[in-house]
């Protein structure tokens, strides 16, 4: 103890004042952020301990392996920012709930993520950490990696409260489909450059295999938010543009509009409308409960629209489901203005330096990375000759081990560290995708943040109407004028007039001060 007071007086006789008006938890992070880039760790300093939350598609792991994983993150964590990490891991669909309930118990949690859900609301009441006096120390190396203006959608009145996930900055709209039948009938898919253009395609594969479904409907929605969003050029202002409830705009045009009283959104409908009445998609598309893997291995269904984030996601499919796809892009890419999934870094942190500097590593840090994606090398994972993770001796797939997390892999960071599987991108072909989404489309409202907390009432009845009517607009199994009347007239004594002239009034002060 006398040899740590020592120590410490030492250190203030050497760096003065910078220690002055610090105190409590936090003294050692004062420091730290005039000097953030260099090792704060010393013989003096116990690490600092955080908890980071996080979720998973895949097998939640025994809890004897996710501490293994978490030993060995701690065991680099330590020497590389003197902090160990407690890993918290719950399911996507309880990952919400769950960290809810861990902020409001004031239970410790450091670093989370609104995870499908708006961040605005975190940053309005507080829970969320401005984290503006980090990015120049502790997250340097990330705010240099990070996609051109990718702070904007969570910067508020010039603070930044959090950082997005870097998956996909460039998402073309596609069809993935199966490649054997279309050499079978001899279709030249080159000729396929929009979405009309399939029609000719699915009615050849009808004619020849009658008894097949087309479409998959699970993924009907992909087509709504390519055609509307990525060729009519349309921004949601922060919903979702295959179910808007508060209106949207045109890239040329800054009035917010009822999506549903647009041409487009009916012209849309009637194409999918006239797939359904000629079979395209099956008689119970709108309630069938077939997943798109159960279609897909079946044989029996020939495609599915699809986001083009992953050029190659037609190999992993083959790989998946033991039938030969390709893909085709219908449109091109658009990255809309969106309000939801920053991770933050909770402002009852105690210490947010360590808080940040784990988040700078989830971003910049290869090894943190997929050790969180893949778990252990050697043991739950192996890189083969072209850096691409496979199943480890033993084990047939990567799905079946003790620790993994890789459907999750863009879910947290940085996608570009992780490394690529079997049929995946790497070399050339990955670098060119890259730089594809550092050079992604960004939408003119990109940035805007869409705020309905005072009329939450009128929006969740609007959201719940819209839920009635969607999945059979999208696959076409109900008329279209009788249904987007129908909708309509509820969606405005619902209150839906009242959200876009909020909205309206929201994106003119955001227009005003750009």
């Amino acid at each position: 103890m006398k040899k740590k007071i020592l120590a410490i007086l030492m250190a203030t006789l050497t760096v003065g004042s910078l220690l002055s008006g610090c105190g409590g938890a936090q003294s050692g992070d004062a420091t730290g952020k005039q000097e953030s880039s260099k090792q704060e760790s010393s013989d003096s300093e116990e690490p600092a301990e955080i908890v980071f939350a996080y979720m998973t598609q895949n097998n939640i792991p025994e809890s004897s392996e996710l501490e293994r994983i978490q030993n060995l993150i701690n065991d680099y964590t330590v020497d590389k920012i003197n902090t160990k990490v407690k890993l918290v891991l719950f399911s996507n669909s309880d990952y919400m709930n769950q960290v809810n309930l861990m902020l409001a118990s004031g239970e410790q949690l450091d670093l989370f993520q609104a995870y499908n859900t708006s961040h605005l609301k975190y940053i309005q009441d507080g829970t969320a950490l401005d984290i503006t006096e980090y990015l120049d120390n502790d997250l340097k190396e990330t705010t240099e990696t990070l996609y051109d203006g990718f702070l904007a959608p969570t910067t508020v009145e010039g603070k930044t409260y959090g950082i997005l996930n870097m998956g996909s900055n460039y998402v073309p709209g596609g069809f993935t489909y199966r490649e054997d039948i279309t050499e079978e009938l001899g279709i030249d898919m080159s000729q396929v450059t929009k979405p009309e253009d399939l029609t000719a395609v699915f009615a050849k594969v009808k004619e020849a295999y009658p008894d097949m479904t087309i479409i998959d409907p699970n993924r009907a929605n992909a087509l709504f938010e390519s055609y509307l969003g990525k060729i009519d050029k349309i921004d949601p202002l922060g919903d979702n543009i295959a179910s808007s409830v508060s209106g949207v705009a045109y890239q040329d045009n800054a009035t917010v509009v009822d999506i549903y009283e647009t041409t487009d959104f009916k012209e849309l409908c009637e194409l999918t409308r006239s797939w359904f009445e000629a079979g395209y998609y099956a008689s119970d598309a709108a309630t069938t409960t077939a997943t798109t893997a159960e279609l897909l291995m079946s044989g029996n269904c020939f495609g599915t629209f699809c986001g083009l984030g992953n050029p190659k996601i037609a190999q992993q499919y083959t790989n998946n489901y033991g039938h030969p796809f390709e893909n085709v892009q219908i449109s091109d890419s658009m990255i809309w203005s969106g309000n939801s999934g920053a991770w933050m870094v909770n402002s009852g942190c105690k210490n947010p330096s360590a808080a940040c500097k784990f988040m700078n590593l989830l971003y910049t840090d290869e090894y943190v990375d997929n050790l969180l994606v893949y778990g252990e090398e050697g043991v739950d994972y192996k890189l083969d000759e072209n850096g691409c993770a496979v199943a480890p001796d033993g084990y047939t797939d990567l799905n079946s081990v003790a620790y993994t997390d890789n459907m999750n892999y863009y879910f947290w960071g940085n996608k570009w560290l992780t490394y690529p599987v079997a049929g995946g991108l790497y070399g050339e072909e990955k670098e060119t995708n890259k730089q594809q989404n550092y050079d992604g489309d960004h939408s003119n409202y990109y940035g805007f943040l869409y705020d309905y907390s005072d009329k939450e009432a009128e929006y969740t009845a609007c959201l719940n109407i819209v839920e009635e009517y969607k999945k059979s607009l999208w696959v076409g199994a109900a008329d279209v004028d009788a249904t987007l009347a129908e909708m309509t007239k509820r969606l405005k004594a619902a209150g839906m007039d009242d959200l876009i002239q909020g909205k309206q009034e929201q994106l003119d002060a955001w227009m005003s001060s750009k």
